[in-house]
C-alpha cells in the first residue's frame, strides 16, 4: 500500500475511521497518528483551508506520503444528494466548492450551486490540494454528505431550537461518519 496521509477537519470524521483501525480512543484525541506499520498517517487539522493547509505541510515533512486524502464531512448543493452520499474528487472536477466558511442554509447552498457548479461544499479541501500540489503529490477528496440542500445547520451547537433538531443533527452526522469510514476503510484496502 502507498504511503497515505488521510486528513480530517473534526474528531468525529477521524473517530469512526480510526476505530475501524484499532486505533485506541485516546490516541484518537491526538492531532496527528501515524500507523508505520499500515503506511498510514491520520491527521485532524481543524476546520478551514488554513487549518488544512498547515497540516497538510506538516505531514508531507513528517511522514513524506505518496498520496494524500482530504476526508470528512460534505454540505450538498443538491436535492438528489442525500445525507451519508459518499463523493468522491480529485479536486479537479469541480464536484467540490470549497467554501471560507459554513454554508447553514438552503438559500446560501443554492447561491454557492449557482456560481461554482458544485455538487457538494466543504472547508478543507483546497488547502490540502494546494499543498499537495506544491509537492506534487497526488490528492483526492472523499466526502460524505452530512446535510442535505435543504437541512439547514447551526451555527453552532448553541443555536438549536429544538430538541429534536439538535437530534436529528446528532443522527445525520452518525450516518455521514458511519459511511465515510466504511468507505474509506475500504479504499485503503484497495490501495
Amino acid at each position: 500500500m502507498k504511503r497515505t496521509a488521510v486528513i480530517f477537519a473534526l474528531f468525529w470524521e477521524l473517530r469512526p475511521f480510526a476505530r475501524k483501525m484499532g486505533v485506541p480512543f485516546f490516541k484518537t484525541m491526538s492531532r496527528h497518528i501515524i500507523l508505520e506499520d499500515r503506511n498510514i498517517a491520520l491527521i485532524r487539522c481543524g476546520m478551514g483551508r488554513e487549518n488544512a493547509k498547515k497540516a497538510a505541510e506538516r505531514i508531507i515533512k513528517d511522514f513524506h506520503p505518496e498520496v494524500i486524502v482530504s476526508a470528512g464531512f460534505c454540505g450538498a448543493l443538491m436535492e438528489d444528494l442525500k445525507v451519508g452520499d459518499i463523493i468522491t474528487s480529485d479536486l479537479s472536477d469541480g464536484k467540490i466548492f470549497s467554501s471560507p466558511r459554513p454554508l447553514a442554509s438552503y438559500e446560501d447552498k443554492m447561491t454557492a450551486h449557482r456560481e461554482h457548479k458544485a455538487v457538494v461544499v466543504d472547508m478543507e479541501s483546497e488547502g490540502v490540494r494546494i499543498v499537495a500540489g506544491k509537492y506534487n503529490i497526488p490528492c483526492i477528496a472523499i466526502k460524505a454528505v452530512s446535510d442535505g440542500l435543504k437541512d439547514d445547520i447551526p451555527k453552532s451547537l448553541f443555536t438549536f431550537t429544538s430538541l429534536s433538531k439538535l437530534i436529528r443533527f446528532k443522527r445525520s452526522m452518525d450516518i455521514a461518519s458511519k459511511r465515510l469510514s466504511e468507505f474509506l476503510l475500504n479504499y485503503i484496502k484497495e490501495d
